[in-house]
């Protein structure tokens, strides 16, 4: 896995359900001059999911409106990174759909307003899919025990998945494989 291992598990999920995923698309900000890159685009039909992942949400507050700008920019440039750089994509062909992908959400409800509570205002308002990165390591898994019910030989699959299908199916995690 590499360093960012929530967009190593977001990115092979995709590619298990059949996206074209590229990963790291390396692009300069039209407005700032900076560099950034583009952390997952994947593709399927007229659909390309743009996802941002980051392991830990959880600014300081005082650093927090900046952080919430840089997410924005990445988003915001996008769509002109993707259709200059992939011309055979056709803009209007092809819905964006903006996903950010993070752990950090608390496990227990705050009733006043916390980061990650600020967070899913920011991606509301700018229209982004705020997804805790436990549902996709849930759907990653689901998605391996649904297509490889059995500990036969997985073939090709990346070295996450085959790591995932040894510890399902040796049950060192604890999840009902439907009576297998």
């Amino acid at each position: 896995m590499g360093l960012n291992w929530v967009e190593d598990i977001v990115a092979h999920l995709y590619e298990i359900n059949r996206y074209m995923v590229i990963r790291n698309e390396y692009f300069v900000m039209t407005k700032t001059g900076r560099h950034s890159d583009l952390d997952i685009l994947a593709i399927k039909d007229s659909k390309i999911v743009h996802i941002e992942c980051q392991t830990w949400w959880g600014p300081s507050k005082k650093d927090e409106r900046k952080e919430f700008q840089r997410l924005k920019d990445r988003f915001d440039n996008a769509p002109k990174v993707i259709f200059d750089k992939y011309k055979f994509l056709q803009s209007e062909n092809f819905k964006i759909h903006k996903v950010f992908v993070t752990s950090g959400k608390p496990t227990k409800k705050n009733k006043r307003e916390g980061p990650w509570d600020r967070l899913e205002a920011f991606c509301k308002d700018n229209k982004i899919e705020l997804v805790e990165i436990n549902t996709k390591i849930r759907d990653l898994v689901d998605k391996l025990k649904e297509d490889f019910p059995k500990p036969n030989r997985v073939g090709k699959l990346p070295p996450l998945a085959r790591f995932l299908l040894h510890l399902i199916h040796n049950q060192f995690l604890k999840i009902d494989l439907g009576g297998n």
